[in-house]
């Protein structure tokens, strides 16, 4: 059974407290006949009913639904009823019920109604549409801890890795750490290796990407050794079945130790890994220094086998050679051995373009010394392309990310202005970092936008923190056409209760996309940082 709750405007308490505070300044006395020195208590003035107060129990935008209760004749032309927060067409009323019209951009959630500056909370009502989370999908099971990442990969199969130490409720002795291979149907492919002493040292991993040729996974993240194997840090290759690829290092005493198959790592954590078409690595991060092991070393007694760490200095961005070593040709100072200087501020998301030019974005005001505000190309030899001009840029900092088929990109964030012109938290750029004014969000989120992805059918997905968007009701998720504006008919689901998105794609072969984060809600319903949308 649901009961209607009432909520007052402040405007409505301020009175009866007004009301209350007179009655306590006069005269004391005490009635009479024993009533109430405050009056009659104040009652609502509408109800919903206890039991199937609303027929059918879900429907379609434009479906006419009715609501039964009682008191809505006497305040019908006060009357606003809200699916989602968004008001339906009233087709009729009498004292006991409504029929209303589901609006076009309705969304699941409480049926409320607003009677001047007061609100009833109703019964919970799915509002359909073409884009729903599909139930199926054991998402409810998912990870303990966030997903950074979700990639695909052979055998219609995915990779997923973030900072969890179990999922699909495995219950394999270890855990599943931080990195996890699983079926289409969401269920944890255990032909992957997982368990006690495999996987990263702590911390979590963020970047993937596929090697076909070696047919294994490139790494990153934050960590410090992997499967026991020590001075792994922060990048790594991984079998395809599990593991950490190492080799066998020969010491001065003739003993071996096992290390990393890649030369060398960084300390700081690694956000993304590109993979160029030379096979040289293109890896970006908040590090200050490439590692690598020496164990080619002896204690001075020459008794026993030492090891150190020999570090260099490089800032954010660095290129590695396919076996790890460090890419001095890119933005290096030979002559002080290390890295040139390159942001003044962490880097939230970068994009390696097909001309192997780096396109970066985030908190940073300058590059090398020079203006970047908020966003900048660099050359293929990390200088900054002047070529993209962006101009004042973004007024605060850009999270994201999209680069379109055509090679326009849009940006998210939480600026209010690009270039000077008005853009709340998403804007649209041609290659060359103009405004692209054919993009119009509107006012745009209340919030902020986090995360934005491109379904096949060019809709975008924006994920973030806000509670409307463009006027719209949403939470913190909303879909919008390839122009921007709110789609009329993908953003019926109640959206995201609670965290935050990290990553969406499409799935291969299906008309779905995989959502992954740290939130353990979608569309009201149990899902534990991953969820399937299906959509049509």
């Amino acid at each position: 059974m649901q009961m209607m709750r009432r909520t007052i405007h402040k405007g409505f308490i301020g009175s009866i407290a007004a009301v209350a505070l007179l009655a306590a300044c006069q005269k004391e006395s005490v009635n009479s006949d024993g009533g109430s020195p405050y009056g009659e208590p104040v009652l609502p003035a509408i109800s919903f009913a206890e039991e199937r107060a609303l027929t059918p129990g879900k429907g379609f935008a434009n479906d006419e639904i009715t609501i039964k209760g009682k008191g809505f004749l006497a305040v019908k032309d006060r009357l606003v009823i809200q699916f989602g927060g968004t008001a339906g067409t009233i087709v009729s009323v009498t004292d006991s019920t409504v029929k209303v019209r589901i609006p076009e951009l309705g969304s699941t959630g409480a049926v409320s109604a607003q009677v001047g500056q007061e609100f009833y909370y109703g019964p919970f009502f799915p509002v359909l549409g073409p884009l729903q989370m599909d139930t199926v999908y054991p998402g409810f099971r998912g990870a303990n801890g966030q997903i950074l990442n979700v990639m695909p990969v052979p055998g219609d199969k995915y990779m997923i890795a973030g900072s969890f130490t179990e999922y699909d409720n495995s219950a394999i002795k270890g855990g599943v750490n931080r990195l996890a291979r699983i079926n289409a149907d969401g269920t944890l492919d255990r032909t992957y290796t997982y368990g006690e002493n495999l996987g990263p040292t702590g911390g979590y991993i963020r970047p993937m990407v596929y090697l076909p040729d070696e047919k294994k996974y490139l790494i990153g993240g934050s960590f410090s050794g992997y499967d026991q194997v020590t001075n792994v840090h922060c990048i790594a290759k991984v079998n395809t079945n599990g593991g950490v690829d190492n080799v066998s290092v020969l010491r001065p005493s003739g003993a071996t130790v096992a290390t990393s198959a890649l030369a060398g790592g960084f300390r700081g954590g690694v956000r993304e890994i590109f993979l160029q078409k030379d096979g040289k690595i293109m890896v970006v991060g908040d590090f200050k220094f490439y590692v690598k092991p020496n164990y080619k070393l002896q204690t001075v007694e020459l008794k026993t086998d030492s090891m150190h760490l020999d570090s260099t200095a490089v800032f954010q961005i660095a290129r590695l050679h396919p076996d790890g070593e460090l890419d001095s040709s890119y933005h290096y100072d030979l002559a002080n051995h290390q890295g040139k200087v390159t942001v003044n501020a962490p880097i939230s998301s970068a994009v390696l373009l097909p001309d192997d030019k780096l396109l970066i974005a985030g908190n940073f005001t300058t590059y090398g010394g020079q203006p970047a505000p908020h966003i900048a190309r660099l050359n293929p030899d990390g200088t900054l392309d002047q070529s993209f001009n962006p101009g004042s840029g973004a007024d605060l900092v850009i999270f994201d990310m999209l680069v379109q088929p055509d090679g326009k990109i849009i940006c998210a964030g939480r600026f209010t202005r690009f270039n000077g012109a008005k853009a709340i938290g998403l804007v649209r750029l041609e290659a060359n970092g103009a405004i692209d004014p054919t993009f119009n969000v509107g006012d745009g989120a209340d919030g902020y936008a986090l995360k934005i992805n491109r379904l096949p059918g060019g809709e975008l997905l924006v994920a973030g923190i806000f509670r409307k968007f463009a006027g719209v009701s949403r939470n913190n998720f909303v879909v919008l056409t390839a122009e921007g504006a709110v789609h009329k008919s993908y953003n019926s689901n109640g959206g995201i209760t609670n965290g935050f998105v990290e990553q969406v794609i499409p799935m291969v072969g299906q008309k779905a996309a995989l959502m992954v984060g740290s939130f353990t809600q979608f569309d009201f319903r149990s899902a534990n940082r991953i969820v399937k949308m299906k959509y049509q």
